[in-house]
């Protein structure tokens, strides 16, 4: 069960607030009184944040951990569209356009996840308020469509090798923890997971992390987490 966490640290929210990109425009005392209509929630591994068709009444910002955007096919099998990391925003296209438009996929935690979220109402009135929020949400909201392009472009073009890298290094920087043999991704993704992130088969991703592997280039620690040793030199092969 869902349940909201006390704001017990009101400057360490506003911090973490401020550097949302879609809330940028405020001025630091508009963050401060819009705190307390933030709700900070926990979810477990594998609870939902919201369910595809639900409605998008609310503005959602990873705080700590990985969520997973998922959808399902018709036979009820999920595939992960992307993961969402601390900083991430989502659900801001349905909530900031088409208030009709539910949400157009499933958003579930993976490992124990803090969210925080911001009704659509709230948010659409402090648009209003601050007439130059209009032009920054514009901007935001091309940037994540430049970033839907250039990820289909590298799902066309790029080797696998490269798109597995790329998301790798993505993921240590998001949420690995940094140690002396390396930096180690703690969340659990399935081979079937980073297949399905980098538009490649789960037969395809066991054969680079083998090579990987046989090259020192990545480990397994803890059991199922990944490490990687050199975070440079898998960077070189993202590009």
């Amino acid at each position: 069960m869902v349940q909201a966490a006390p704001q017990t640290n009101r400057m360490a929210l506003v911090k973490f607030l401020r550097t949302i990109p879609l809330l940028s425009f405020l001025p630091e005392q508009e963050l401060h009184s819009i705190a307390p209509e933030v709700i900070e929630q926990q979810h477990a591994n594998n609870e939902f944040v919201f369910r595809d068709g639900d409605s998008a009444d609310w503005l959602y910002f990873v705080k700590h951990g990985v969520v997973r955007c998922l959808k399902y096919g018709p036979d009820g099998k999920g595939f992960i569209l992307k993961p969402l990391l601390p900083g991430d925003s989502f659900c801001c296209e349905s909530v900031t356009f088409d208030q009709s438009l539910p949400h157009p996929g499933n958003a579930q935690a993976m490992g124990n996840v803090t969210i925080v979220k911001l009704s659509r109402r709230t948010y659409l009135q402090l648009i209003e308020q601050y007439p130059r929020a209009g032009p920054q949400v514009i901007t935001y909201l091309g940037n994540r469509l430049r970033e839907s392009q250039e990820m289909a472009k590298s799902l066309a073009l790029d080797p696998a090798e490269k798109r597995l890298a790329a998301l790798l290094v993505r993921l240590a920087e998001k949420v690995g923890v940094p140690s002396e043999q390396g930096v180690c991704i703690t969340t659990v993704f399935t081979r079937e997971d980073l297949g399905h992130m980098t538009g490649m088969t789960e037969e395809t991703v066991v054969r680079i992390l083998s090579r990987w592997r046989e090259s020192g280039l990545v480990s397994t620690a803890g059991g199922r987490n990944l490490l990687i040793p050199a975070i440079d030199s898998l960077k070189t092969l993202a590009g």
